[in-house]
Parts: C-alpha cells; structure tokens; sequence
C-alpha cells in the first residue's frame, strides 16, 4: 500500500468513527468502532473492518444494517474529507477481539490443568 492511501486510509478511519458513532446510535446495534481502513492504490474503495460491542443481534444482521445506511455514511464522510472521489465503502465484521478472547480462554484452561496434580 502506498503512503497515500495508507494516510488516506487513516483519515477515513478516524473521520468515520465520529460520524458513525453518532449516526448508527439509533440503530440499535451497540457501540461500532472501526478498527481498520484498507485503501485500494486508486483510493476507489475503501475496506472497512469494524468490531461490535453491546449489540444483541448476530454480527450478519448488525452488518446488514450498518450496509442499508451506506449511502448516508459515505455523505457523511464526503462533508469531512477532501478528496476528489469519495471512495465506495464495503463493511467487514473484524472478528480479531473474538478470537484473542478464544485464545485467552484456551490457555487459561491449559494453565488451569497445569497447576492441578494428577490423581485429584
């Protein structure tokens, strides 16, 4: 990726957090935060990986929602960054924390089974 769309990328990321934290309370899907913006080289699409806290709904219907409002995010980002095409936005549920947290669960039970002696 080149330092442009790599800066541009950034800026996508940090400008989409105010707006959608704002914009998506009303759907009620919980807190969305992105974690990740990758750009293509002509800055045409932007891949946009974001990650669910407090939402009740499975991550395919929160999904769903968050791409029926894509029209309104991609105006709201338009009004705050300047650039000559405002890139097409594709959403990705970022299952990074999902599966620290499997991990982080499964060595806590190897530990548990190391500190236990046979025979108990």
């Amino acid at each position: 990726m080149s330092i442009r769309s790599e800066r541009v990328a950034e800026e996508i990321k940090h400008k989409l957090n105010s707006a959608m934290s704002k914009d998506l309370m009303e759907l009620g899907i919980g807190l969305v935060t992105i974690s990740n913006v990758k750009m293509t080289t002509d800055l045409q699409i932007a891949k946009i990986y974001i990650t669910l806290l407090g939402n009740k709904d499975p991550v395919e219907k929160c999904l769903e929602k968050i791409n029926n409002r894509k029209k309104h995010i991609r105006y709201l980002l338009a009004k705050q960054i300047a650039l000559k095409y405002i890139p097409e936005l594709l959403f990705f549920y970022d299952d990074t924390l999902d599966y620290a947290d499997k991990i982080n669960k499964l060595l806590n039970e190897v530990k548990k089974d190391l500190h236990t002696e046979p025979g108990e």
